[in-house]
């Protein structure tokens, strides 16, 4: 049997997740699996250790993705926009949608118009646990200059923002945080915006800045969150973060 190294995977993988991007209402995981050649049950397992997420789960968050592009861009009925990204049920739809995004689609419209009258402010949903993680906070240089950005720290159970976090802070103006230990959810992942930016880049972006620390935390530590664009494969935010100030 052929062991694919990591920087292989990636390559093998490449064209399958091209292709997820540009149609995933119209894919199923064995046609991303019949592109690059593999049996449905070994692409799996390539996808989820290279992305950290299955490919089902990939395909579904790009759907929630484009629909939080779709609801936030026109007014389309929010049952056009689920038979868009590949729905055939509104209830699932929506109930996927509340379960990853925060609130349910037709919401995401009204939290945009509040966030364009009333940015969200730093708040904290951090719950006790045994043992504390510092996390070094480092942005790109040119990226809020100011020092202003909104920044969001999680506690997450995959490494990928898959679902609503367990635990987090969003924070403005510091360069490191600490965060108790979150049992169940040992993946720390990170976003950023400009304190500027519209509603649509706040709740849906089109180009994110995040942070996604390698491997789990179980223990108390002190590590650094690296933020860059992202790139794929990494899934898409889903969380619109405003709508947790609220939970």
């Amino acid at each position: 049997m052929t062991v694919l190294t990591p920087s292989a995977t990636e390559g093998v993988l490449a064209p399958a997740i091209e292709l997820a991007r540009q149609r995933p209402a119209e894919l199923s995981v064995t046609d991303l699996a019949d592109h690059v050649g593999y049996s449905p049950f070994h692409f799996s397992r390539l996808f989820a250790q290279q992305v950290g997420i299955g490919p089902g789960q990939y395909l579904t968050a790009l759907r929630i993705e484009t629909a939080k592009h779709l609801l936030l861009a026109d007014t389309d009925a929010v049952i056009d926009v689920a038979t868009a990204v590949g729905f055939d049920s509104l209830s699932s739809f929506a109930r996927r949608f509340r379960a990853t995004v925060g609130v349910p689609p037709g919401q995401l419209r009204r939290l945009a118009e509040h966030i364009s009258d009333r940015p969200p402010r730093p708040f904290s949903l951090l719950s006790a646990g045994e043992g504390v993680v510092r996390a070094a906070l480092e942005l790109p240089a040119d990226f809020s200059p100011r020092g202003d950005a909104s920044i969001w720290v999680g506690w997450y159970p995959h490494p990928a923002p898959i679902g609503l976090p367990r635990s987090g802070v969003l924070v403005s103006g510091v360069d490191a945080v600490e965060l108790p230990l979150c049992p169940g959810a040992p993946f720390l992942l990170g976003f950023a915006v400009p304190v500027h930016a519209d509603p649509l880049d706040q709740l849906a972006p089109s180009a994110p800045v995040v942070a996604v620390h390698p491997s789990p935390l179980t223990r108390s530590a002190q590590v650094t969150l690296a933020f860059a664009a992202a790139t794929a494969p990494r899934p898409p935010l889903l969380t619109a973060l405003p709508s947790l100030c609220t939970r």
